[in-house]
C-alpha cells in the first residue's frame, strides 16, 4: 500500500490512467435524479444492487445531520519536501512464501468468488484507529493502514490489486504526532505504481466510507467519505496499468503494516500501535455469466488473515494482529493490534 507523502508527488502515477467527476458545490445527491448522480461519478443505488449494497450507496449520499455534504477534490496539493525524510513506498500483496492464513504485513477478511462467479464491487466503513505512540521507540517509523481492495489475494500472471483506505503513521521523532491521511494505490505485479496521498482529511475516530466498483474489465471506480465530518472525495476512474484486466477473484478488508521504498515484502514498517480497528457495512457483489442482476456476500465465508511477525530465532512467528468475527453480524469484523493471547 501506502507511501509516506512527504516526497509529494500529487498527479496520479503514469501507469494508471485516470478520470476525475466533478461534482457542483451546492449539490444536493439524496435529493437529485440517480442518472444525474451517477453521472457525477457519485454511487447512486443502481438496478443491479442488491439491497445491502443500495442502501450503503444511499447512506453514503447522505448529508450530516443539519448539515449538506462538501466535496473536496481527489488531488492533494503537493507539498516541499521535508529534509531527511527519504522517499518511501509499500507493497500491498501478501509475501508468496506465506501461508493465505498468515501474513507478515496483512490483517482482515478475504473473500474468494466462486462457481465461475467474479467480484465485481466492494464496500465497507471503518473508523480511523488512533495511534498509540509507543515509549522508547524514537527513531523508529511505524506504520498501519486500512483499507479496502479487489484482487489482492493469489498469485497469478498479470496480479493486480485496486485498493483505497486511511494510512495512519508515526514518523519515531520524540514529540510528534501521528499522521492520518487517505491514499489510493492500483498495485500491479512489476509496475512502479507508488500509493497517491488522497485530499480527504480526517481524525482518529472518524468514520469513513468507500466503495470500488467495476466499470468494465479494466476500469474501477473510487468513492471515499468521511462520514463524521460530512465530506466526499471527488470521485474518479482509474484504468488499470499496462493493460491488465480485474479478475474479480477476491475482495479484501485490511489492517496492513506496509514496507518502506524498494523493500522486498518481507521487511516491513514496524506496525504501528493503533486502538482497534471496527470494520462494519462489509460486503462484496459478484456476477455469474450471463446475469444481469449482483448478488451479495457478506463475511460469513470469508477468510480470517492474521498478521505474523518473523522474529529470533529463525522459523519462529509471533502474531502482531489479528481479525475477529462479530457476533451477530455478519458484515462486520474487528482489527486488533497485538497477540490474541
Amino acid at each position: 500500500m501506502t507511501r509516506d507523502s512527504e516526497d509529494g508527488a500529487s498527479g496520479f502515477p503514469a501507469g494508471p490512467a485516470l478520470r476525475l467527476h466533478t461534482p457542483p458545490p451546492d449539490f444536493d445527491p439524496a435529493r437529485a435524479d440517480p442518472r444525474l448522480v451517477a453521472g457525477h461519478g457519485l454511487p447512486a443505488p443502481r438496478r443491479e444492487d442488491g439491497p445491502a449494497a443500495a442502501d450503503f450507496r444511499r447512506a453514503f449520499l447522505a448529508p450530516p445531520p443539519g448539515g449538506r455534504l462538501r466535496f473536496v477534490p481527489a488531488l492533494r496539493p503537493e507539498p516541499a519536501p521535508r529534509p531527511g525524510l527519504a522517499r518511501l513506498e509499500a507493497t500491498t500483496r501478501t509475501h508468496r512464501g506465506v501461508p493465505a492464513r498468515r501474513s507478515v504485513n496483512w490483517s482482515g477478511g478475504s473473500l474468494a468468488a466462486l462457481g465461475g462467479r467474479s467480484l465485481v464491487g466492494v464496500m465497507a466503513r471503518w473508523r480511523v484507529p488512533a495511534v498509540l505512540t509507543p515509549p522508547g521507540r524514537a527513531g523508529h517509523a511505524m506504520r498501519a493502514s486500512t483499507w479496502i481492495g479487489l484482487d489482492g489475494q493469489g498469485f497469478y500472471r498479470n496480479a493486480s490489486l485496486p485498493q483505497i483506505g486511511t494510512l495512519q503513521a508515526w514518523d519515531g521523532v520524540d514529540g510528534s504526532p501521528a499522521r492520518y491521511e487517505a491514499w489510493v494505490q492500483w498495485w500491479a505485479r512489476d509496475e512502479a505504481n507508488a500509493p497517491l496521498a488522497l485530499a480527504l482529511t480526517m481524525a482518529p475516530g472518524d468514520a469513513v466510507s468507500a466503495i470500488l466498483t467495476v466499470l468494465d474489465p479494466a476500469t474501477v471506480r473510487f468513492n471515499l467519505k468521511n462520514e463524521t465530518t460530512g465530506t466526499v472525495l471527488q470521485p474518479f476512474d482509474l484504468t488499470a496499468p499496462g493493460g491488465r484486466r480485474v479478475a474479480g477473484a477476491s475482495a479484501e478488508w485490511i489492517l496492513e503494516r506496509p514496507s518502506p521504498l524498494d523493500a522486498d515484502g518481507w521487511h516491513p514498517y514496524p506496525l504501528a500501535p493503533c486502538a482497534p480497528v471496527p470494520f462494519t457495512a462489509c460486503l462484496a457483489q459478484s456476477r455469474g455469466p450471463g446475469e444481469t442482476t449482483l448478488t451479495e456476500h457478506d463475511l460469513a465465508r470469508a477468510s480470517l488473515i492474521r498478521m505474523i511477525a518473523l522474529d529470533a530465532p529463525p522459523g519462529q512467528a509471533r502474531t502482531i494482529a489479528y481479525p475477529a468475527r462479530v457476533k451477530g453480524d455478519p458484515r462486520a469484523l474487528t482489527m486488533t493490534c497485538g497477540a490474541p493471547f
